[in-house]
């Protein structure tokens, strides 16, 4: 637990910020505005630590307060590390827009905090995790990636139908390609998850009673449009796959980790709106089947991976996947992304140079070596067109490819 300090509209934050500093934050906030204050000037200089879990609900409040009229003022940690994380996250933004930019944060491994507030831009949203996927887990079957689609396009989904959120929702995503799991935060400054559930269900008394209720099979707000699958599968997904699972909404959180178990508790300083943090570990496809059981019978979800299938043709340009062509770590996301759809799909997968000016030959290596051994030579050459590019990158990529066929092992790098 950090440092909070408050002085008429200011509020300074030190150490490391957790759980309990997230419901303290938003209590000082709301008793300014209680007390007739328009701004609240937020000094987080001091902070020494900050996760997603945490700083996107508070983001969310505060752009939430500055649609009510209510403007949080922020002051960024003196850290480089951590003022850069709030800057390319797009907390910094979310907290503060008139001070501080839009990210332009573009990673391959994390999806900054995007706004939804229709299904256009949800499904955009949707389709930039499917992405993050693709280039960081190592899928073998399309349930995996249709899984992580469902489960996340059920909670952003539930916002627009649900929560009543004036800003609508908020998602951020991160993937680990060394745990090969994907974890997803969406969080929403609208009516909680406790009193939309009591709207079809008078008998909940309690918000720990309610969340208890959520991640129950079949319970819905509304049990003619809705089937209530979507807090329940994705709390399955995250507890059979080894992830873990949290909710915090109204007075009340709900905390799932293999280690812990589950637990339901009740919280003096409520949560206006709702999070919901899942991570799921996608290597084992029979578990993540298994979760997606409803009523006996195991469904499978349709995803984009039937998508690629039915145009049974994929470019992928690789000025577009990459904004650098000199080193391993920068083609790894790319390999991966292309594996991943030979793997799950029945597509031709082009690969376009255009626009490539050059690429180092450790580069050539990770992406067009390492595939052409992983894949196998049949599969590679039915499966692959290399098409554009430069007599050199061309012949770079050649010299890879044909180095390590010589080598025949995968996994050995060369920094060459």
């Amino acid at each position: 637990m950090g440092q909070l300090h408050s002085t008429l509209n200011n509020i300074t934050f030190a150490g490391s910020f957790d759980r309990s500093d997230l419901r303290r934050l938003l209590a000082a906030l709301h008793n300014l505005r209680k007390t007739g204050f328009k701004t609240a000037n937020l000094d987080l200089t001091q902070l020494t630590k900050a996760y997603t879990p945490e700083m996107l609900p508070l983001a969310t409040q505060c752009r939430s307060l500055l649609h009510n009229g209510f403007e949080v003022l922020l002051e960024l940690p003196s850290d480089g590390k951590l003022r850069r994380l709030f800057e390319n996250s797009n907390w910094a933004y979310l907290i503060d827009p008139r001070s501080h930019d839009r990210s332009q944060f573009d990673s391959p491994q994390h999806l900054p905090a995007v706004i939804y507030t229709n299904p256009d831009e949800q499904f955009d949203a949707v389709e930039k995790v499917i992405d993050l996927s693709l280039r960081n887990l190592n899928l073998t079957d399309r349930q995996q990636l249709a899984s992580i689609e469902w489960s996340v396009n059920e909670i952003a989904d539930n916002v627009l139908n649900h929560a009543h959120s004036m800003i609508g929702g908020v998602i951020q995503v991160s993937a680990r390609s060394d745990k090969n799991t994907i974890e997803y935060v969406v969080c929403d400054a609208g009516l909680s998850i406790p009193r939309t559930l009591r709207e079809a269900h008078r008998s909940i008394a309690t918000d720990l009673e309610a969340l208890d209720r959520a991640i129950r099979e079949g319970v819905t707000r509304n049990i003619k449009t809705n089937m209530g699958n979507g807090l329940f599968g994705s709390y399955r997904l995250a507890e059979l796959s080894g992830g873990s699972f949290h909710i915090y909404s109204g007075y009340a959180s709900l905390n799932y980790t293999p280690k812990n178990g589950l637990h339901v508790l009740q919280e003096s300083i409520p949560f206006s709106g709702s999070l919901v943090v899942c991570t799921i570990e996608v290597s084992n496809v029979e578990l993540l089947s298994e979760a997606l059981t409803f009523r006996g019978q195991k469904f499978t979800p349709y995803s984009v991976a039937e998508q690629i299938s039915d145009d049974e043709k994929v470019t992928i340009a690789l000025a577009e996947e990459s904004h650098f062509f000199g080193s391993r770590p920068a083609a790894k996301p790319v390999r991966q992304k292309i594996e991943n759809l030979v793997r799950t799909t029945s597509a031709q997968v082009t690969i376009d140079l255009s626009e490539v000016p050059l690429v180092s030959s450790s580069f050539a290596d990770e992406v067009f070596g390492k595939l052409f051994v992983d894949l196998g030579p049949l599969q590679f050459m039915s499966r692959i067109t290399i098409a554009g590019g430069n007599s050199i990158v061309r012949k770079l990529i050649d010299r890879a490819i044909s180095q390590r066929a010589a080598i025949g092992q995968p996994g050995q790098e060369r920094d060459s």
